[in-house]
């Protein structure tokens, strides 16, 4: 007697994920069927015979068929379903017989040996979306200005950077009137009412001294790139132990499609 050839794990992966689309869309090909083609399952016969001398009323007679069965809609269902079902079941199995492990290497560093369930919650936390918009956000600070890490007290111990003191005298302008003078006025014989001519000047005036320094908790951006390739280099790693882990025989589920379709569509 030949012993059954057992399948890979990857491969029951691949068809897995090769079938998935066909079930989903046999699914919803069924719902949409049974909410709109009631009619598709049912049928009529009708005779007539009128009467001597009486008008003939042909309408009356009529054969509309059957054209399908809930049996036969879920022989169907089950022919297609089936292999689907018994593979995703022979995944989740194998899974959970703990058969598929592999070493995780990021970076060159060995993280340890995880099964590939472990490896996919990882891979789904890593890969998860908002996660990624929050690594995109991470504040930043202008590359235009210079930086460099703080020793002020008020910061220590803690990753803070600092700009260059900016220095400076805080001014202001001040109006100042005076009467210009006029080399005519000794000419005048009645100065009563002469009315002398008054200008500005403006002058500057020193307030104060002034000091200003920026400082910023924020991550350069080339933190922010190299944390982002980080990621990158995590997922790709993850991929690369998956594709590892699931090469090893796979282990067939009891849990059948037969089994479970044979049991829902099945007479009462």
């Amino acid at each position: 007697m030949t012993k059954k050839k057992l399948n890979k794990l990857n491969t029951l992966l691949a068809k897995s994920e090769a079938l998935a689309p066909s079930y989903k869309g046999l699914v919803a090909d069924y719902m949409k069927f049974f909410k709109g083609s009631q009619g598709a399952f049912t049928g009529e016969k009708k005779t007539y015979e009128p009467l001597p001398d009486t008008v003939d009323e042909p309408n009356r007679r009529g054969n509309r068929l059957v054209q399908t069965t809930v049996n036969e809609k879920w022989d169907y269902f089950t022919t297609i379903a089936n292999d689907y079902f018994d593979t995703v079941m022979s995944i989740e199995k194998s899974n959970a017989e703990g058969l598929a492990k592999a070493e995780l290497v990021v970076d060159g560093n060995s993280w340890g040996e995880f099964t590939t369930l472990e490896l996919l919650r990882l891979k789904s936390i890593v890969e998860n979306g908002e996660l990624l918009k929050m690594l995109e956000n991470t504040p930043v600070r202008s590359d235009s200005e210079e930086w460099s890490s703080t020793s002020n007290e008020m910061y220590q111990d803690r990753e803070v950077s600092e700009s260059p003191v900016i220095s400076g005298t805080n001014r202001t302008t001040e109006k100042e009137s005076y009467i210009l003078q006029d080399p005519n006025i000794g000419k005048l014989q009645d100065q009563s009412s002469y009315t002398p001519q008054v200008a500005q000047k403006t002058k500057s005036v020193e307030l104060g001294k002034y000091t200003v320094q920026k400082f910023s908790g924020e991550w350069s951006q080339r933190q922010k790139a190299a944390m982002l390739l980080r990621r990158t280099q995590l997922l790709t790693s993850i991929a690369e132990a998956l594709k590892e882990a699931n090469d090893v025989d796979a282990v067939s589920s009891r849990l059948s499609g037969e089994k479970v379709f044979g049991f829902l569509f099945g007479e009462s």
